[in-house]
């Protein structure tokens, strides 16, 4: 067995301790929190890429605040119908819809005048944005106009204020930015702590899972290939996870290469892919120099001779294609920097299969 405890590798988990995210905790605490505590309403948009910690922050406050109530806006047609369903989950049940905003924040402002000030999350929340100005009007400037002491807090992954215009009154502004390799990489290190039996998965397996999600910059991303990687493993019956355990999450996460690509490639192109795809299994990465031999190799099986010239045009075509990914490394001297190639969207194994039977074909 290598998941010991599946709850941590569920992208829905929020953690004892939260990674890179003390400022935005600070700064929702300062804007919203602590106001709406002394009876102040403010409103504040979070938005930043999927995948940056918008809603785990939100939910790791909830611990903390009992005033804060969560809702997803997909749930809802527009705003109306979300605080609808507010006030009947606050104990308030709305026997019908259709309500005016003047009743429903009447009865709001009821329910906080018995239970205390009330902090609204709506996650989401792009398509209110989008298509409920009045909506948006009516919940962002609830205490002018119906005096109600209502505090919201919006989440969206687009930055909201395209949408937006100064009618909506005053609302603070936070972005999340995508996180580096090396932060999502401290994450899904704490996550396998919590998940993982001991020794099922080395430092280099989360390096290389970061390496990946860090071009995306989301730590969910990276949690989401953990979890399908050991998965992989275990139905490999394997005591540890390995590389084409992450690159076979990949492939179902993000199958980029496709039947479609691989058409692309011609019969000498397609022997130099599979060179590189039998230097991988047991590594991350391979230098030119070591593809060149193993081209020579597989050329010699195939009735193909090639030049070095012809191999470094395949291997940028097979970049541009997104089939490969490459990185340079120096040793510390300037004039000795060597290139170093990888694929990380599809298990070596199974291309190698596919690459051969194309092979055979043409």
């Amino acid at each position: 067995m290598i998941v010991a405890n599946p709850a941590p590798l569920d992208t829905s988990y929020v953690p004892e301790k939260l990674f890179f995210r003390d400022d935005k905790i600070a700064a929702i605490r300062s804007a919203v929190l602590a106001p709406a505590g002394n009876g102040i309403s403010n409103n504040i948009i979070i938005h930043g890429d999927s995948g940056t910690g918008k809603t785990s922050t939100v939910k790791f406050l909830m611990r903390e605040n009992k005033s804060i109530i969560y809702e997803n806006a997909l749930s809802f047609r527009n705003v109306k119908n979300l605080l609808e369903h507010v006030i009947s989950r606050l104990g308030k049940p709305v026997s019908y819809h259709g309500l005016s905003y003047s009743e429903i924040f009447s009865m709001l402002n009821s329910i906080i005048s018995f239970r205390g000030d009330i902090v609204l999350v709506i996650d989401e929340a792009t398509g209110f944005l989008k298509g409920d100005t009045a909506g948006l009007y009516n919940l962002f400037r609830a205490s002018e106009i119906y005096g109600a002491g209502l505090s919201t807090i919006l989440i969206s992954i687009e930055s909201p204020f395209m949408y937006m215009e100064r009618k909506y009154g005053t609302i603070v502004e936070l972005k999340f930015n995508k996180y580096s390799s090396d932060e999502i990489q401290r994450i899904i290190t704490d996550r396998a702590s919590m998940a993982l039996e001991p020794g099922t998965c080395t430092d280099s397996i989360l390096g290389y899972i970061s390496e990946i999600s860090g071009k995306f910059g989301s730590a969910r991303f990276a949690i989401e290939l953990l979890q399908k990687a050991a998965y992989m493993a275990e139905y490999r019956l394997s005591k540890t996870i390995e590389n084409d355990d992450v690159r076979s999450a990949v492939s179902l996460i993000n199958p980029y290469i496709t039947e479609s690509k691989l058409s692309l490639l011609d019969r000498r192109e397609l022997v130099i892919l599979l060179a590189i795809c039998i230097l991988l299994p047991d590594t991350l990465y391979v230098d030119v120099p070591s593809i060149e031999k193993e081209v020579q190799l597989q050329g010699e099986e195939y009735g193909i001779q090639y030049k070095k010239t012809e191999i470094y045009r395949v291997i940028r075509k097979l970049e541009s294609l997104d089939i490969i990914s490459s990185s340079l490394k120096s040793s510390g001297n300037r004039s000795s920097v060597s290139k170093l190639v990888s694929i990380n969207d599809v298990p070596v194994s199974i291309l190698s299969i596919k690459i051969r039977d194309l092979i055979s074909r043409l």
